[in-house]
């Protein structure tokens, strides 16, 4: 198939564009992937090499399709193409040997649960976990913003002894942050611009450029540095700015940063019913009232159906939402598990809703990024597996000394580590010398001690498995607390598969998640967040209250908290435009008064054990064509189910 068949409009400008840079403004459901994809394919078709094509995702889930469809248009060549996120790459660069030597970092990241034994270390000489963890932030957001290429940074002497402490704490345990990736690897290009190991493109095509920070864009100026360059994004759907420092006002402010800029936007939206459309760009012009509206409907799209909807408790929405699901697979025309999406605001009600569509004999999956390792018996497993893989890896013993006590038993484990650093060693040589009996237990360390004794036994039981029989022994079948890693690994092992390659597997699964798309037979339910990129036929966005939707820090300035909810009104108009057809809204009016403490939610009043919650202020925001609010059972009656 020709690479420009079926192209016309805007679409083509774009696949045929020689020039560079290529500014692309696409909002969502104007197909900017089909754009991207016809591109790269026509490059394979005049005879460009495939390795020197680089497409950066912000997913590997987005990276794997893009290659899927290249395939299936027949482009030559196109499985050789490098997709991938900046994570990735930065990963592969940093691994090479001649990088590792100039470095002296091993790109080892470090895990949410690590991080906390590691924020536990550093606690004691910074005035306690939080004000550590506030630190960590800053830290990261300097590498993110690449303040750390100012002189004398950081200047602020507790920042500076933070920065030494924590580095000290990063080498000596041989890992990284994962906010160190990119800069790290941006660092040894801009040092070593000639160097054999740096991947040089003549064509650099880059996606979401609004979610990507100042390294990340810096990294693709530098990797793009000899060859043309096109990003695609839109400054609505940036969703990252608190968790990454994205900068949505990039993709506006690109052609002042880079010369000769090219335009082709991108409006049409010929995913999204007509009626969602309108709600879409009524709520996110509260974000900024001047500007035109950044979508119109397409013609040949429907009005479709949209409900919003507010029941009693949230028990009765997490019972609610899978009956309409049940029901909505039974009445609607060929429709199957792949076209429900479930977009929650807080994982407690995503995984009580996947629950009950389970119960219900549904096949229904949940993703929240690490949460499968938030329990003791899964982290415990994942400690095993590392070590049975990679005996000497520092940040897996580290967590396994401190598995079941609050402080991760860290004023114990720093006279260990002390005693290991007096001696050259590292830990694990110096437990083998004390459980040897060839040097004495140091004071006050003999609970350590006898967690390593019990690490060597549970080891030792494990040499010689792999695959499924490893998992039965790392994740047994009838723990309920490590149900979810347990399934995440044996949806990505074989009988034979070794301790090293399950490790690989499941490490870049739960960093990286690849998530099913809308042909896959199952329904697919996790957070906003995760929803970016994909599309269903039926989106029910759960937890629309006040508190979670939006989630506001209190402890910010008042023009943070104003950045913060325009970034969380936008997270709400990424979540509504992922529908072809159908849109639920759905809030609860009450909780238990612990559940809503748990969540962190806003509550209006306490009323006994209850908490009386608000629907979502974003709600007010949807304008004239949203439907009014109904209760929970005044939507069972209109539906029938």
């Amino acid at each position: 198939m020709a690479w420009n068949t079926g192209l016309t409009g805007p679409h083509l400008n774009i696949a045929s564009y020689n020039g560079t840079p290529l500014r692309v403004m696409a909002g969502p459901g104007t197909g900017k992937t089909f754009a991207l994809m016809h591109k790269v394919s026509r490059l394979l078709e005049t005879g460009v090499s495939p390795s020197s094509i680089l497409v950066v995702t912000f997913t590997r889930t987005a990276a794997n399709d893009l290659v899927t469809q290249l395939n299936t248009l027949g482009s030559p060549g196109a499985n050789l193409v490098t997709a991938s996120t900046l994570h990735s790459l930065s990963f592969s660069l940093l691994l090479k040997n001649a990088v590792f030597q100039a470095t002296h970092r091993v790109p080892r990241p470090l895990l949410k649960f690590e991080i906390r034994a590691m924020v536990s270390d550093l606690a004691g000489s910074f005035g306690g976990k939080r004000v550590t963890k506030d630190l960590l932030k800053a830290f990261e957001a300097y590498w993110a913003t690449l303040q750390h290429h100012q002189p004398g940074w950081p200047q602020d002497p507790i920042q500076q002894n933070f920065d030494r402490d924590l580095m000290h704490w990063l080498k000596y345990h041989k890992a990284m942050l994962i906010g160190e990736l990119v800069p790290r690897a941006l660092d040894y290009i801009l040092q070593n611009p000639a160097s054999p190991d740096i991947p040089l493109y003549e064509h650099t095509l880059v996606d979401e450029y609004q979610d990507l920070n100042k390294a990340d864009q810096a990294l693709i100026d530098a990797l793009a540095r000899n060859g043309t360059l096109t990003v695609v994004g839109d400054e609505d759907q940036s969703i990252y700015t608190s968790l990454r420092h994205a900068r949505p006002e990039s993709i506006i402010a690109f052609s002042q940063t880079h010369a000769n800029t090219h335009d082709e936007p991108l409006s049409e939206c010929k995913r999204c019913p007509n009626t969602v459309i309108q709600i879409a760009n009524s709520l996110i012009l509260h974000n900024h009232p001047q500007r035109p509206n950044t979508i119109c409907a397409s013609p040949a799209c429907g009005p479709g159906e949209i409900y919003i909807v507010q029941h009693n408790t949230i028990q009765d929405e997490t019972n609610a939402i899978p009956a309409f699901i049940s029901w909505y697979l039974s009445n609607k025309t060929n429709a199957k598990p792949g076209d429900i999406l479930v977009l929650s605001t807080r994982r407690l009600i995503g995984y009580a809703i996947k629950d009950e569509l389970v119960r219900l004999g549904h096949n229904a999956q949940s993703f929240f990024t690490e949460e499968c390792l938030d329990t003791q018996s899964a982290r415990a497993g994942f400690c095993l597996l590392t070590l049975l893989a990679n005996p000497n890896d520092a940040p897996s013993l580290r967590a396994w000394l401190g598995l079941g006590h609050n402080e991760w038993r860290s004023p114990a484990y720093q006279r260990i580590w002390q005693a290991a650093e007096e001696k050259d060693i590292d830990v694990r040589e110096l437990l083998d010398r004390i459980t040897s009996g060839s040097i004495p237990t140091p004071a006050y360390c003999s609970e350590i001690i006898q967690r390593y004794s019990d690490l060597l036994v549970s080891l030792s039981l494990l040499v010689g498995k792999s695959g499924t029989q490893l998992i039965d022994m790392l994740w047994p079948a009838g723990d309920a607390n490590c149900a979810d890693i347990r399934g995440i690994a044996l949806a990505i092992t074989d009988s034979t598969q070794s301790p090293k390659e399950l490790l690989n597997e499941l490490v870049a699964t739960i960093t990286q998640p690849e998530l099913p798309g809308d042909r896959d037979d199952v329904i697919r339910v996790m957070s906003l967040h995760k929803s970016k990129g994909l599309t269903a036929k039926c989106v029910v966005v759960a937890g629309c209250v006040a508190g979670a939707l939006p989630t506001v820090r209190a402890n910010l300035s008042i023009t943070e908290q104003q950045k913060e909810i325009e970034e969380q009104r936008r997270l709400f108009y990424v979540a509504i435009t992922r529908t072809r057809d159908t849109l639920v809204i759905s809030s609860a009016s009450s909780s238990l008064y612990s559940d809503a403490m748990h969540m962190r939610l806003r509550v209006s009043r306490r009323v006994h054990n209850d908490a009386v919650l608000q629907a979502s202020p974003f709600l007010s925001e949807l304008g004239p064509q949203a439907p009014a609010a109904l209760s929970g059972e005044q939507w069972r009656t209109r539906i029938g189910f």
